[in-house]
């Protein structure tokens, strides 16, 4: 089996962490319900769903 080495492992933890899409996802429902733009908010409601749902969290 491959082993990582440490900035490696480090590395590719940071980039399949959830926390960074599902944060950037959240600010765009936020915002796009602030500016009142309905189909962008729900279609990034629907895109943190289709996330959760898909089993990357």
């Amino acid at each position: 089996m491959l082993q990582l080495t440490a900035p490696a492992g480090r590395l590719r933890r940071a980039l399949t962490e959830p926390l960074l899409p599902v944060a950037a996802l959240a600010l765009l429902a936020v915002a796009a319900a602030a500016l009142d733009a309905t189909v962008l908010c729900w279609a990034a409601v629907g895109a943190l769903a289709g996330f959760a749902l898909s089993g990357s969290v």
